[in-house]
This record gives structure tokens, sequence and C-alpha cells, in this order.
């Protein structure tokens, strides 16, 4: 059973957690995580949402998975795990996490995998593995890092309390914070207007981001020539270029709104 549901929206996939109560990680919804993404891109969708039913995003792993495991058998777990982080990393178009309630440990990895958050009001995030005694085993301690430094993520990590969203917001771990009522309505709509954008040109941008991440500025600036140099040859970068010479660049901003790009 996959836990989770699959909406076409478009040139928007949505994938919805639905395992009540708490939207606890499991096999299955790691599995539909999984799924959801595969079929997002064999059906060509241009953006995605990662959101869940219920009163919370998700209150993490279901601990009872841990008890009496050993470590060959985590291992094994969370291979499984990371390769779905990696999933949604790699996905060529944006991905958008849309949280609510409270968003942790588990939760919150796979929503710092996601490119951008979006969170309801009221929100409460936290990397709680420590009251387990345990460390972040999706990855959280250093993608928590990558958007607020070592000395909050490990502030984060050490204490596994949990922080408002207005505190995630200010220290850059997400994005932006919306009425608990608009939330799926704003996540849709930011998705569909990154949809109608230059999408293989977000695609490079999103691969050049990680690149740098992992390798830093100056061999990112020479991956650059390999990453985004094929955008000349898509028929947005193409076409847009022309109607700013036609146009002019004046015209041509003003009008932006109007340029139609195809994902080609």
């Amino acid at each position: 059973m996959s836990h989770t549901k699959y909406e076409a929206i478009g040139d928007v996939a949505v994938v919805t957690l639905t395992n009540p109560p708490a939207n606890l990680f499991t096999a299955g919804v790691l599995d539909g995580l999984s799924t959801g993404v595969k079929r997002a891109r064999e059906e060509g969708k241009r953006a995605m949402v990662i959101q869940a039913d219920g009163a919370l995003f998700s209150g993490g792993a279901d601990v009872s998975l841990f008890h009496g495991t050993s470590a060959v058998e985590a291992r094994e777990i969370f291979e499984e795990g990371m390769a779905v982080i990696g999933a949604i990393e790699d996905a060529p178009f944006p991905v958008i996490a849309a949280v609510h309630g409270l968003c942790l440990a588990a939760g919150l990895e796979i929503a710092l995998a996601s490119d951008l958050i979006i969170a309801a009001e009221g929100t409460e995030f936290g990397q709680v593995e420590a009251l387990i005694g345990a460390t972040t085993f999706l990855g959280g301690a250093y993608r928590l890092a990558e958007r607020c430094g070592s000395a909050r993520a490990l502030e984060i990590t050490f204490s596994g309390q949990q922080y408002p969203a207005g505190t995630f917001e200010r220290w850059n771990v997400i994005n932006r914070i919306v009425p608990g009522d608009q939330l799926r309505e704003e996540a849709l709509g930011w998705a569909q207007k990154l949809a109608k954008g230059p999408t293989r040109a977000h695609a490079a941008t999103k691969r050049i981001v990680q690149y740098s991440l992992m390798y830093g500025p100056r061999q990112a600036d020479r991956y650059l020539l390999d990453a985004a140099t094929p955008v000349f040859d898509t028929r947005d970068m193409q076409h847009a270029v022309g109607l700013m010479l036609s146009q002019g660049s004046r015209k041509f901003l003003q009008n932006h709104g109007d340029v139609v790009f195809e994902g080609k």
C-alpha cells in the first residue's frame, strides 16, 4: 500500500501523503513518493507539489521500524529512503513542498530535498531524532546547513526542539508562509507559474546549484559549460531572445507574462 495519492493538474503533478493520523514515513510512503516522481517524469510534468492530508504534514518516521533493528538492517531501510531523496532532488522540474501542522524528522528531510518550501501559518518544524538518541538518517543535518549554515543546523539537530515557521523563514530554511486555508491554492499556483516557465533552464539551474554545493563555485564554473550551454539549443530560449530583439527590451519586459515557454 503506497500511502500516497497522485494527481495530474495540467503540467503539475501533486503527490499527497495519505497515512493518517500523523503521515508517518513507512516503506509504503517512500514507495509512493518514488512512484510519484517517476510518473511525473514519464508524463512530462513541469512542476510538482508534495503535500499531505490531515492535521499535519508528517510526524517523521514510524519508530516501530527502529525497535530491535540492527545497523545492517537499518542501512537497507535508509538506502531506500536516500533513493527517494535523490529522486526528488534530481527531478528535472521544480518541486515545492507544501507543509502544515507539524513537519518533523523524515518529513522535514523530504521538504528539504524539495527545491522550495511553502508553509502554512502555525507550522512547527524540527529534526527531533536526537530525542531518541539518533542522528538525521536522510540527510537533514547537512541539507539544513546548505540553507541556514552549519551553526544553525547543529543547533536544530542537537536540540531536537520544534521551531515555528517564522523562525525557519528568518533562517532561510523555508521560502514562504501563507494562511493555512490558502496553502494548497498558493502552492499549486506557484507550481503552475513555474510550470509555464523555461523548465529546461530551471532543470539546468538545479543541476548547477547542486554541483556547486558539492564541489564549490570554482569547480561549478567549469561544470557550467556542460550544464548550461545546452539551453541555447532550446526552443524556449531562442524564441524569447527573438521576441526581445523584435520588441525591444522595454516592451519585452512589460509584456513578459505573455511569453509562452513550452519546456522544449
